[in-house]
């Protein structure tokens, strides 16, 4: 018979779990991910255009998550099945994107971001890339940039 879950998973005394490893993975890639964009987007000239800076903070992190597909498998399929508090960090690493996403709207409109606009675009492609890393194809995500750069342009934008 094989052991169930919970008991491959409980931890041994004075050491840490196995889901609480993986989520701290998964923290660190997020993190990790946002500072690839963050530092792509400062790159860029600052009287850049949104798309222009938009795009280069997209093309990082899909370059870094090709870049490393176990991790990213980990982080985008496997990790929402370990339940709530998995739900909790990735809301927090996409609010990161979203936060991000929003100062970079509000400076280029001379105040404040629109509202939902940076949720709505930063949700989009989470569950676009989640798709294709379920599919197997992590190694092509980089080639989704240029296609959800345009698809989502609009609405950063405002039109």
């Amino acid at each position: 018979m094989a052991p169930d879950r919970e008991r491959v998973a409980e931890p041994a005394a004075g050491s840490v779990s196995l889901d609480s490893r993986l989520l701290e993975k998964l923290d660190a890639a997020f993190e990790c991910a946002a500072e690839r964009a963050d530092a792509a987007i400062r790159a860029r000239e600052s009287d850049a255009g949104i798309g222009e800076r938009f795009e280069a903070g997209l093309r990082a992190v899909l370059e870094a998550a090709a870049g490393q597909p176990d991790l990213t498998r980990l982080c985008l399929v496997e990790a929402p099945g370990l339940g709530s508090k998995a739900l909790e960090r990735k809301d927090a690493g996409l609010q990161r994107f979203v936060d991000l996403l929003d100062g970079e709207l509000a400076r280029q409109q001379g105040g404040q971001a629109p509202a939902l606009v940076s949720e709505m675009v930063v949700g989009g492609i989470y569950e676009v890339v989640q798709r294709a890393v379920r599919a197997g194809d992590v190694a092509g995500l980089p080639d989704l940039a240029d296609q959800l750069s345009q698809l989502w342009l609009p609405a950063l934008r405002g039109h």
